[in-house]
């Protein structure tokens, strides 16, 4: 039988030389929770009303610039679960991911900086204000998908009317991983090289033979619509509906190496098979509205909502109109976990053949 007082005593020695038994057991509510077959997570999902955070946004907008606050007016979708902890590096959408909704008004510039972790724009409400990505200049129009990726400098500004968009970031990742880097574009604002239209040539079945790594590049709404309108009469995926995944021209791969987005298309009508992942999704829903169940939950989504799918979760997607559609836009960490070789998918019950 141990004695405990002589080996909480021989703890506390060990602890005096940075050392630490693996009997000791840990405090924290993340230590109480044993390992199993299954993957866990303390991320909870959660659904943002487009109602309660376009509000918000405005309220924002009415009492500070860009000057003296923050260099970006955006309310971060901050999980449930992350709603308590002190570092605010650590408050995010879920442990790998996050989403920002962003407002710039007319006459705004938001200035040049760049930074290691990948980031996108996806255009929500608004049009004719721009982004400048590596000194391309990106007129941005509702569902258009603009990325700046890692170490690329950008910043933005607005001569029309106040724009929305949806800010995606890799950042928790590369938080936990403490290898993040950021540095302010000297100057405030790079210059437009006006004449400069490389992102146009960096799409379809060509591509520039001297780039290795993916520049800046704008996923335009019509050519996403025109594609998903073009397979709305095919099967498409028992879990997903017609479901696109925005591919990186450079290599056919994912939007980033450790982020991917995804636009799917719910047909009138449509209700999809139950899944899981180990990967973590947030979604917009960009068009119409439909309910998603979560773990046997039921999360009634409409145009502008926001919602996280946690890993590990079953889920399933239901279109609540019988003639029009639903359109879902969506980021995750797939990626990264497919190039560790982790990554996991199951089918439900309905989707085993």
């Amino acid at each position: 039988m141990v004695d405990k007082q002589l080996l909480q005593a021989f703890d506390a020695e060990l602890a005096q030389e940075n050392l630490e038994g693996h009997w000791v057991r840990g405090l924290t509510e993340e230590d109480k929770v044993p390992y199993t077959k299954d993957p866990h997570t303390f991320v909870l999902p959660h659904l943002w009303k487009w109602e309660v955070i376009h509000r918000h946004l405005r309220r924002a907008g009415e009492m500070h610039g860009l000057e003296g606050m923050a260099e970006r007016r955006t309310l971060r979708l901050i999980n449930p679960a992350f709603q308590k902890l002190d570092s605010r590096r650590r408050r995010s959408t879920t442990h790998t991911v996050h989403m920002s909704v962003q407002l710039l008004k007319p006459g705004e510039l938001a200035s040049s900086h760049r930074h290691n972790f990948g980031a996108f724009r996806f255009i929500v409400e608004g049009r004719g204000a721009y982004t400048v990505v590596e000194g391309e200049k990106f007129v941005m129009e509702p569902g258009d998908l603009i990325l700046n990726p890692p170490m690329t400098w950008h910043g933005h500004g607005n001569d029309a009317e106040p724009i929305i968009w949806l800010d995606g970031l890799d950042y928790p990742l590369l938080n936990s991983l403490q290898v993040i880097t950021w540095e302010p574009y000297p100057g405030d604002f790079q210059p437009v090289k006006e004449s400069f239209k490389s992102a146009a040539y960096r799409v379809g079945m060509a591509r520039p033979v001297w780039e290795t790594a993916a520049g800046p590049l704008a996923y335009k709404w019509e050519d996403t619509y025109r594609t998903l309108k073009g397979l709305e009469g095919g099967e498409g995926s028992p879990f997903d509906g017609v479901a696109l995944e925005y591919v990186n021209p450079v290599d056919g791969g994912h939007t980033f190496p450790t982020m991917s987005c995804g636009i799917q298309m719910l047909r009138g009508g449509d209700a999809t098979q139950t899944h899981r992942h180990n990967s973590s999704t947030v979604y917009h829903a960009f068009r119409g509205s439909g309910v998603t169940v979560i773990d046997g939950k039921r999360y009634e989504w409409e145009k502008g909502d926001c919602f996280v799918v946690p890993l590990w979760s079953w889920h399933s997607h239901q279109n609540r109109s019988k003639n029009g559609e639903a359109i879902l836009f969506s980021m995750n960490d797939r990626p990264m976990l497919e190039a560790l070789k982790l990554y996991r998918e199951e089918p439900g019950e309905m989707g085993r053949l």
